[in-house]
Parts: structure tokens; C-alpha cells; sequence
């Protein structure tokens, strides 16, 4: 399955949502998808939110293998302010169609950020979110098939 993550789940993070996704990733590249990216605040750290529009939002492009448990992990990671959508991905080589998670709520009450959030999040000195142990096994839980 080709992914683009841009924010807390991209390879590069170092999150441990992150390098779950690393250790599935059999390829990875830069790219840039059409949107904004909004900064939202958390007692656990910042996360993005992608919202399509103009401008562009830089990020990676990865070719995972995902069983079908390990696609509804993501989404359950992702709750329901997100929703999973093909968008039109740039890379050096030329555009792509890729899943990425959107927005999609009203606009996030955080501030609007440049194109990358991982440098931004670096410029304030901030800390990428990340769940706690206890909501992440729930999510485990939540996205395990149910056994007949």
C-alpha cells in the first residue's frame, strides 16, 4: 500500500507510531502533496492537520505492507478527525496517487504552519505527540479482528 505521512507518523519522526511504520516501509521517498498544515496542540505533543487547499505540504511517500489488521491500526491511531483519502503526490520522479490522512473537521484550532512540520517542530522546540501506553494498547485492542 502507498502511504504519504507528513507529521508525527512520517519514518523520520521518531515516534513510536513512526517506527512501526519504518520497520513495514519496503520503500520510501520525499514528496509534497497540494494543502496547509495547522499545528494542534496537546498535553502529549503537537500533531498536523492537513487541510487540501493551496500550497503544498512536504513529507514522505512510503510503499508499506499492510495486512488488512495493520491498516485499520493506522485508522484507529488516526481517529475520527481524520479520514484516509488518495491525493496527488509529487516526488523527483514525477506525481503519484497516495493515501494520506486529511482533516477533516472545521479548521484545527492551532496555529497555520510552513509546508514541513517536523522542521517546524523543530524551530519551537516542541515535541511531536505521541500516545500514551495505555491508549496505544487500547487502539491495539479496538484494531484487532474480531476471532469467531
Amino acid at each position: 500500500m502507498r502511504l504519504f505521512f507528513y507529521g508525527t507518523l512520517r519514518p523520520d519522526a521518531d515516534t513510536p507510531m513512526a517506527r512501526w511504520i519504518a520497520a513495514r516501509s519496503i520503500r520510501a521517498e520525499p514528496g509534497e502533496v497540494p494543502g496547509r498544515l495547522y499545528a494542534v496542540p496537546d498535553a502529549r505533543g503537537w500533531y498536523p492537520a492537513l487541510v487540501p487547499g493551496l500550497g503544498h505540504v512536504r513529507g514522505v511517500l512510503c510503499d508499506l505492507r499492510l495486512r488488512p489488521v495493520d491498516l485499520a491500526r493506522l485508522d484507529t491511531y488516526e481517529g475520527r478527525e481524520y479520514r484516509r483519502l488518495a491525493l496527488p503526490v509529487r516526488t523527483s520522479a514525477g506525481r503519484v496517487t497516495a493515501q494520506a490522512y486529511i482533516w477533516r473537521k472545521g479548521l484545527p484550532d492551532g496555529p497555520t504552519i510552513g509546508p514541513d512540520f517536523l522542521e517546524w517542530l523543530h524551530g519551537i522546540r516542541g515535541v511531536a505527540y505521541s500516545p500514551s501506553r495505555t491508549s496505544w494498547r487500547q487502539g491495539l485492542r479496538q484494531a484487532q479482528p474480531e476471532r469467531i
